[in-house]
């Protein structure tokens, strides 16, 4: 499973500071944190309220300063996406985050990810919006499938963001998500799946307990990637007792060493 870094995102008061007043060492050392903590990916998301597109190539430049990681470049804005794989050195090995089954985001980010052969991040919801059940979610999610299948985009670039609804707003909410990953995976095999695992959590209290609990679930159910903060140990200590337990750790070969290195917790 491929761990994305979401830290560097200015609805944190942290970034949003440091992005507007340009530090880079405010950057830099979340992005090395997070590097440092085992990640595979390193999403960089720089929204409102500033001037995104000189934000996002700022802080794409800072961080490929200190790591040769992958970066997730990471905007509802086409604009800004462009404007950050411009700035990337790595851009075959960057993400491009999001596209949605909606014209002006798919012509604005499809051909970078054709050019580059690089990884695109697709939210399973339309013009409509969110939709309401995993089957509707299903149906979008075979439709972008065509329109990557019909510029020639690899399908295994393609990760499939299932949507994780917060169970804050009521029931129902965690066995969709569920359910969409699982109908992707068994319809659709030659894609992946991706999901933000901290939205779920959204408006409770002990928002980190709500977060860690609900990861092995999509891990039982087939994730392929999650955007989850890596420097919350007891998550990161879960995520390693979960991969042995469901079989994605051959001999518990990483649990034992997180374990032998100190990074589990008990």
């Amino acid at each position: 499973m491929i761990i994305i870094g979401e830290k560097i995102n200015t609805i944190r008061n942290v970034i949003a500071r440091a992005v507007e007043d340009r530090d880079p060492a405010a950057i830099q050392n979340e992005a090395v944190k997070q590097v440092e903590a085992g990640i595979d990916v390193l999403d960089i998301n720089v929204g409102s309220p500033f001037n995104e597109i000189e934000s996002m190539q700022w802080a794409v430049r800072m961080v490929e300063e200190v790591t040769d990681i992958p970066l997730c470049i990471d905007s509802s804005n086409p604009d800004a996406i462009r404007a950050g794989f411009e700035a990337c050195r790595g851009k075959e090995k960057a993400w491009a985050n999001s596209i949605a089954m909606e014209q002006k985001r798919m012509e604005g980010v499809l051909p970078l990810v054709k050019e580059h052969n690089c990884r695109v991040v697709a939210l399973c919801m339309d013009e409509k919006g969110i939709p309401a059940t995993a089957v509707q979610r299903v149906e979008v999610a075979g439709r972008i499938i065509k329109v990557i299948e019909d510029w020639g985009i690899p399908p295994g670039n393609l990760y499939l963001d299932c949507l994780v609804d917060p169970i804050s707003l009521g029931p129902g909410k965690t066995p969709n998500t569920l359910d969409t990953i699982r109908t992707i995976k068994d319809t659709f095999p030659h894609v992946n799946t991706v999901i933000c695992l901290s939205a779920v959590s959204f408006g409770l209290p002990g928002r980190r307990l709500i977060n860690r609990t609900y990861l092995p679930l999509l891990i039982e159910a087939g994730i392929d990637a999650v955007f989850l903060d890596p420097l919350d140990g007891e998550l990161a200590a879960t995520l390693k007792a979960s991969n042995a337990l469901l079989d994605r750790d051959e001999n518990c070969l990483e649990y034992i060493k997180a374990f032998r290195e100190g990074r589990i917790k008990i």
